[in-house]
């Protein structure tokens, strides 16, 4: 028995997913790195990257401050996890294809609208930052704005980009949020690596999800406050689960001291989401108590517990949130699309939001797994960089959600063979379902569900795709979902009268 009371090393995770695997898997494992076509891949993002943020902006700083961060993250990496590589990979690619996507958005705004952000959002909060003394202040923040931290933080790094006499302009928050979306998905794989061990294929794997998701390009490449409520989330992830897979009083300090700051922080950025880390804690403490004791009743009542206490909470704050989330699509008028989304007698509004509560978390769990409706609803010319770069995002989501609906399918089937070694990964299993009732009840805002997602990646690095049996039970699961992919579009075109 580990002296740690409860949960052996992580790494024995692994050991019983591998011993259920067939034989014949290839020896040589993946070392986490960049190889040399990666390295030339990310280089070339971050060469031409670079190169066209600093053409919109019209300053050659654009340039000089992306390297500036590359190196800054890549130094920062390496002391905080020294000798990972999956974790500094996925750092530089993760910032690497923001920094390419935020050029090409900018360079698209400005060819189009004449602007560099076409992102309502985006020109509000740049707005607020000043570009010399005096610098805003908390004190300064308007009143009932809300989410004053981020324009307080990006303030902070034009402090510094005056101090060493860049020129000012969007880039340089741009460039930051890039920076905070490359150290979240350093934390992202470490979280996976607490669960999985050592084991450089499945990091690998959540390090590139992360990478290519598109509502965390989205976030590393246009001016939105989401990069940092991504992040605060994700440590608070970190923490918990680093905790239940080594329950030693310093690691119990430590997520508890990255829950309150986190809270702080999301109370001057979306105090909304507050009330999910109570909830996140009590599912952590439920699961630490019950681990030597679970069984099929008591999983049932958990389960049924949890439902009934999200649905219960959701009742207090739903019609305050959807009335405000809605009235904030129409009134930041991202696009007429995302606009007649939210139209009083749209399918989404008849379908989804105008449902009872238990209605509305079924269909409005699918309907932000299959977002927009129809997936190419988004991609269309004249669109702004928002619409596009979540257009991608909804058929990005759709070819990885087998992964994911596969890596459901073996927590369940872990935890029925090994209930003590399985219970991190029945953690994140809950803790992403938990979060997906939350967003449905109230917003259904896809870019809300988009902070939790990380949870999502590493159970989508559960099925090993190398083996028979599990890429076989992928494909199965790829051509079911990929059929009410293909049946909810055919009920649209129905619906709204198209001829095929």
């Amino acid at each position: 028995m580990s002296h740690t009371m409860g949960i052996d090393h992580p790494s024995l995770i692994r050991d019983v997913l591998q011993s259920n695997h067939e034989s014949g898997r290839p020896k040589e494992e993946a070392s986490g790195s960049c190889s040399l076509a990666g390295c030339l891949f990310v280089s070339l993002l971050m060469l031409s990257g670079a190169y066209m943020q600093s053409y919109a902006n019209g300053t050659i700083d654009a340039f000089i401050l992306s390297f500036m961060f590359l190196f800054a993250g890549g130094a920062g990496i390496a002391v905080a996890f020294p000798g990972k590589k999956p974790e500094l990979r996925v750092f530089l690619l993760t910032y690497a294809i923001c920094i390419f996507v935020g050029g090409l958005a900018q360079c698209y705004s400005l060819n189009v609208f004449g602007k560099l952000q076409s992102t309502i959002d985006a020109n509000t909060f740049f707005r607020f930052i000043k570009p010399s003394p005096p610098f805003m202040t908390m004190a300064d923040a308007p009143k009932n704005f809300n989410s004053p931290l981020g324009i307080l933080i990006w303030q902070q790094i034009y402090k510094l980009t005056w101090v060493l006499g860049f020129d000012f302009g969007p880039y340089t928050a741009v460039m930051f949020n890039a920076f905070v979306m490359g150290i979240t998905g350093s934390i992202t794989v470490r979280t996976a690596r607490e669960i999985f061990g050592d084991d450089p294929w499945r990091l690998r794997r959540v390090g590139t999800l992360f990478a290519f998701c598109g509502l965390f390009i989205l976030f590393g490449s246009v001016l939105l406050r989401d990069c940092f409520t991504t992040f605060f989330n994700a440590l608070v992830l970190w923490g918990l689960v680093r905790w239940l897979c080594v329950p030693t009083f310093f690691n119990l300090l430590k997520a508890i001291v990255l829950t309150g700051f986190s809270v702080f922080a999301m109370a001057y950025l979306r105090f909304e989401s507050i009330i999910l880390f109570g909830m996140f804690w009590f599912l952590l403490i439920l699961i630490w108590f019950i681990k030597e004791r679970l069984d099929i009743a008591r999983l049932f009542v958990i389960c049924l517990a949890l439902i009934t206490l999200i649905i219960g909470s959701s009742y207090l704050i739903s019609y305050f949130q959807t009335a405000k989330k809605f009235q904030e699509v129409k009134t930041e008028g991202y696009t007429g699309s995302a606009a007649a989304a939210t139209q009083k007698e749209s399918l989404g509004m008849k379908l989804v939001a105008r449902q009872p509560m238990p209605i509305r978390i079924v269909m409005g769990s699918g309907y932000l797994m299959i977002f927009p409706i129809p997936l190419w609803g988004y991609l269309q010319p004249g669109l702004g960089d928002y619409m596009l770069i979540k257009g991608y995002h909804g058929i990005y989501q759709v070819l990885m959600l087998p992964l994911c609906f596969a890596g459901l399918f073996l927590v369940v089937q872990e935890f029925f063979k090994n209930q003590k070694h399985s219970l991190p990964l029945l953690f994140v299993t809950a803790y992403l379902l938990m979060n997906l009732m939350a967003v449905v009840a109230t917003s259904l805002e896809q870019r809300h569900l988009a902070q939790f997602m990380p949870a999502m990646f590493i159970l989508a690095a559960m099925p090993d795709t190398r083996e028979k049996k599990s890429s076989a039970m992928v494909k199965r699961i790829r051509i079911v979902w990929f059929a009410v992919v293909l049946l909810v579009h055919a009920a649209w075109m129905m619906a709204k009268g198209i001829q095929i």
